[in-house]
């Protein structure tokens, strides 16, 4: 065979033809390399990648990383190097981290938790958010992500929600394109692969437990769980789908070809990378569907499963041996190493593996990172409940700010941060998270030295890990007492934490309670801590049967109330604040989710009025745990909306309609909705256009969030009572009106039939403008001529929205 000249090297060449060229010059036991993953750099010295795979490795995640990018690029160029010259081929590693709310890296810039993103509305200011990410990533070397999460979540109890946009499919589209488009550019060579997870209805499992059952039948899994992966996939040329640990019908996902090959690649028409989820593998054998490792992974295999994370249990040399008995085609094992090949290919990672260290100014200049992440704290910040006590005075005299996030660096940031990571490796919950142990020389837990809350499950944080995160964070993170401070520089601002984001221990009360007494307003944070372990609330496998606060913090919020003093009450969780009381009681109420390093800043930007809140509501609120499920587009006979008039669809007691509704959020400017137009008719292979006016009739500047709502009034199937269509954020100044158009594929109202087939049906659809799903300003109908099938893939899946001056 001639090798001077290979054409796998040559990248004037197609990709297609140099994964050919390539895979006929590799073994078998090559081959396997590369579907295969390992952790590296977890220890000093780390010499794993040399001594375990003496035939190199495809993959390879460092959990924790460097302490600064340039130490992460001279890592990364080593390990590049380790795995290049341990094959002949010259085959480079792909290196992964998470980013689902920004690079999971040293000095990496951290944006408000998913759920906080899906509160934006705003796909534009995500797409930035995920090219800043991209540049931070290739910089260092890191060319894939295991983000964005494209679950959507509908139950509060559930711990991962918090790394969803929210309930609403045609909102978790939009946002799941944008980010899909930032991270992998328009040309692979300069991005980095986004990975969307967890495919699929991994969002709605039994009893809100993580890794459960997912009872979701065929026609709501496509029209509603698959749509954002195939958004993705359609519009934004996704690169990469990873597995819910979950099961369908029955069905484990990770050795499911009816789910992963025949559901994702023949009906969905994605043609990337597929990817398991940490140790999806062995739940094969530890749920009794195989009886070995191997087994199970010949399933995987021939589901399309292609690679294997984080280590290998069932990507093994055992694997190889039943290729070599016949019991395993090597055709499976070729298809898998020809889609790794052919991204890696596609990266551009034959022809120059090493981080772009060029990117690196760029990347982290402080002068560009930190307004973009103030854009997106600010923007995800909404105004639940005001009634006028906000925007405070800046000349006050006297501030109280109580509660256990007000002086907290940690509770600012969420779960697949930075900060997370290193709390969950200083306060010993590793072995919480799948695929890692954290044992002390003795073979013991080191979870057992942090102790928990007075009567409570929750553990308490490590004060190595405080220490830590002051040490790193305290000049450029400010918390929200030092940023109210610095709004307010002549009042005397008075911080107590009054009580733990867990337990009983109600010492703090009474000081917390005086302060309060002593101001002339008081700013309290509730919420939880969201992170990996038992030192967290919520989380990856921290799910809850209560979604409401955690601890005592509800009676703290009472005592505070109590006080007579004016007192805002600011939520900061994974999930909407789900209290009545509250809700009842306080003028004034902010969901300010898990922020980010500019967190603190924003908040006070709000409360004081420097910044004007428009952040949206990404889930309905539950009154309470037997509510749920609960969200807008409930088809009709179910839910609040969908069975009105039903006087036998109620509680015995309580109500039956939410606490707040999907879409909800205030402002302090007022908008009005006028001159709705619609086209009357429409083709079901057409276009529809609906546009209308508003206009800002307060007198400070501000955005509206204006929502398109579609009801199919007469359809064959049950459809929802009303599903989001559209949406578009818009800045308009006092005084001013802007008009908004959306146009509209009829095919995007398709739905699947009795025959499990795609159609656009004829007849009236209802369309409805307004600042809420609740809130309607406008209505209007148009009519669809005829019915037709349709390709499910080419289909629209939300509203392009423009904005007319």
């Amino acid at each position: 065979m001639n090798t001077a000249n290979p054409i796998y090297q040559d990248p004037n060449q197609s990709v297609s033809e140099r994964v050919e060229d390539l895979l006929m010059r590799m073994t078998l036991e090559q081959k396997l390399a590369q579907l295969q993953c390992s952790f590296v750099g977890m220890v000093e010295n780390d010499d794993s990648l040399e001594k375990y795979f003496p035939h190199s490795l495809g993959h390879a995640t460092s959990m924790n990383g460097k302490p600064s990018p340039e130490e992460n690029v001279r890592f990364v160029s080593q390990i590049q190097n380790i795995a290049l010259n341990k094959n002949e081929l010259q085959i480079p590693i792909l290196l992964h981290c998470e980013s689902i709310t920004g690079a999971n890296l040293a000095q990496a810039t951290i944006f408000p938790s998913a759920i906080g993103l899906g509160a934006m509305w705003n796909p534009e200011t995500v797409e930035k958010m995920a090219d800043l990410i991209r540049k931070q990533m290739v910089s260092v070397g890191i060319r894939q992500a295991l983000s964005p999460v494209m679950d959507v979540a509908r139950d509060p109890r559930w711990g991962r929600v918090g790394e969803s946009y929210g309930e609403d499919p045609t909102l978790c589209a939009a946002m799941s394109v944008a980010f899909t488009k930032g991270l992998q550019s328009d040309d692979l060579k300069r991005g980095a692969i986004a990975t969307a997870k967890h495919f699929l209805g991994y969002g709605l499992s039994e009893g809100g437990l993580n890794m459960s059952a997912n009872p979701i039948p065929p026609r709501e899994l496509r029209e509603v769980y698959a749509k954002p992966f195939q958004a993705a996939i359609t519009e934004a040329n996704l690169a990469s789908v990873m597995n819910s640990y979950g099961s369908i019908d029955g069905e484990l996902i990770i050795t499911s070809k009816h789910i992963l090959d025949e559901l994702l690649r023949d009906e969905m028409g994605f043609d990337g990378l597929t990817v398991s989820d940490y140790m999806s593998i062995d739940k094969a054998v530890e749920w009794h569907t195989h009886e070995t490792p191997v087994t199970a992974a010949i399933d995987t295999l021939i589901a399309g499963m292609d690679v294997e994370l984080p280590t290998p249990y069932g990507y093994t040399e055992e694997l190889l041996e039943e290729v070599k008995t016949g019991l395993l085609k090597e055709d499976y094992i070729n298809r898998a190493v020809r889609r790794v090949l052919a991204a890696k290919f596609k990266l551009g990672l034959f022809d120059n593996p090493y981080p772009a260290e060029e990117l690196l100014l760029e990347a982290y200049d402080v002068a560009i990172t930190k307004p973009l992440s103030l854009r997106a704290a600010r923007e995800s910040i909404v105004l639940v409940k005001n009634n006028n006590v906000l925007p405070l005075r800046k000349d006050l005299k006297k501030i109280a700010v109580v509660g256990p996030h007000a002086d907290s660096i940690r509770l600012l940031f969420g779960c697949y941060t930075y900060p997370a990571m290193l709390d969950m490796f200083i306060s010993g919950s590793m072995t919480d998270m799948a695929g890692l142990d954290n044992l002390d020389n003795n073979g013991q837990s080191l979870n057992n030295r942090v102790p928990y809350y007075e009567g409570s499950t929750v553990r308490q944080d490590s004060p190595e890990l405080i220490q830590t995160l002051d040490r790193m964070y305290r000049d450029k993170v400010p918390t929200i007492v030092s940023a109210i401070q610095a709004k307010c520089p002549n009042a005397q601002v008075i911080y107590e934490k009054g009580c733990d984001i867990a337990g009983t221990n109600r010492d703090g009360f009474q000081a917390a309670v005086q302060a309060a007494q002593e101001a002339d307003v008081v700013i309290l944070t509730l919420g939880g801590k969201y992170g990996w372990g038992t030192n967290c609330t919520t989380g990856e496998g921290i799910d809850t049967d209560i979604i409401g606060l955690t601890g005592i913090q509800e009676e703290f919020a009472k005592r505070i109330y109590e006080t007579g003093t004016p007192s805002i009450l600011v939520h900061m969780d994974a999930k909407p604040l789900s209290s009545e009381y509250i809700s009842t009681h306080y003028p004034a109420i902010i969901e300010s989710w898990f922020p980010g390093e500019t967190g603190g800043q924003a908040l006070a930007d709000v409360l004081f009025g420097d910044y004007n809140p428009a952040g949206r509501l990404p889930m309905t609120v539950a009154r309470n745990a037997g509510q749920i499920p609960i969200y807008a587009s409930q088809r009709y006979g179910s839910g609040y909306a969908g069975a009105k008039g039903n006087v036998l669809s109620k509680y015995v007691q309580g109500a039956k309609t939410p606490l707040h509704y999907f879409g909800e959020g205030l402002s302090y400017t007022t908008f009005s909705y006028s001159d709705i137009e619609i086209s009357k008719t429409v083709s079901s292979q057409g276009t529809i256009v609906v546009s209308c006016k508003v206009s800002n009739t307060g007198e400070r500047d501000g955005e509206e969030v204006v929502q398109l709502y579609v009801t199919d009034e007469h359809s064959s199937m049950l459809r929802p009572n009303k599903e989001l269509a559209g949406f578009k954020r818009v800045s308009i100044p006092a005084g001013v009106t802007k008009k908004i158009v959306f146009e509209m594929k009829a095919d995007q109202f398709a739905f699947i039939n009795k025959d499990m087939k795609w159609i656009v049906e004829a007849g009236r659809m209802s369309v409805g403008i307004g600042a809420s799903s609740e809130d309607i300003r406008l209505r209007g109908v148009f009519e669809i001529e005829d019915t037709c099938k349709i390709d499910p893939k080419t289909r629209g899946f939300y509203a392009l929205a423009t904005v007319v001056e």
